[in-house]
């Protein structure tokens, strides 16, 4: 999808998922800048950015940081005759709604979700293979191979960036499979979205927060390939892919994610 619309990313990240479904969701066309860890903060700092502001939306040279507000920005600019688009729920009109919606997106992506972030890099990086496409699909050459050349000096940064041991690993696993509880028991009434009778950003939210723990069919940051992933991390991937929420996260793929 070629665009003036750029879109600069960290590849692999959760919330980049997240951000590209929204633009695809609202019809946005956009260019993908991929990035890889640790180069995505020159990136951004080249445009005037923070190492946290991403992904970075440059629309008509307005430069609109982190999905909060790609998605405040998108939720505004829906035209009256498409109000379906919209994911927020109306403030004003459904106080209730929204706040549950707003609770539950800001409990998956900075509780649930940085979690996913600690279990999958701490374990992913210890398999330059498995965890490769993650990091250098579509990223710049120069990027590539400097992740090829110093694979262990990129491990060593990103660890030590996000202050990550097995200590940090095993309490984010263990938020994760409390997060999978917590949403289990909203599913169990058979409800077809968490809030209400209509997509929500509460849907979007979740599951791309939760798909590198299924290793979701249609995530679009290249998760790893099972078979190349040690066993341990094979049965939590089956296991969770198994339980409510993980075949709610890709039923919310198949049905809502643009191809």
């Amino acid at each position: 999808m070629s665009s003036k619309n750029i879109l600069v990313t960290l590849l692999p990240s959760t919330d980049v998922d997240l951000g590209r479904w929204l633009l695809q969701h609202y019809g946005v066309a956009y260019t993908e800048h991929p990035h890889a860890p640790i180069f995505h903060i020159l990136a951004l700092k080249l445009r005037g950015e923070g190492a946290e502001d991403y992904p970075l939306l440059v629309e008509n040279r307005t430069k609109i940081p982190t999905v909060p507000k790609i998605l405040a920005h998108l939720d505004a600019n829906v035209t009256t005759d498409r109000p379906d688009l919209r994911l927020m729920p109306d403030k004003d009109k459904e106080p209730a709604i929204y706040k549950e919606v707003d609770e539950l997106q800001h409990y998956v992506r900075y509780n649930v979700g940085n979690s996913v972030v600690n279990w999958s890099y701490f374990n992913l990086l210890q398999y330059k293979w498995a965890v490769w496409p993650s990091i250098t699909t579509g990223v710049p050459w120069y990027e590539k191979l400097t992740c090829f050349v110093a694979f262990r000096v990129i491990r060593w940064l990103m660890y030590k960036g996000l202050h990550l041991d097995q200590q940090v690993a095993d309490g984010a696993l263990k938020t994760i499979y409390e997060g999978f509880d917590r949403f289990d028991g909203l599913l169990q009434d058979g409800r077809k979205h968490l809030v209400g009778d209509r997509l929500t950003y509460a849907d979007l939210a979740v599951s791309a927060s939760l798909a590198p723990m299924i290793l979701a069919q249609g995530y679009q940051g290249f998760l790893p390939n099972q078979a190349k992933c040690p066993k341990f991390m094979q049965d939590v991937y089956k296991e969770l892919r198994g339980r409510p929420t993980g075949q709610f996260v890709q039923r919310i793929y198949d049905q809502h994610r643009p191809g």
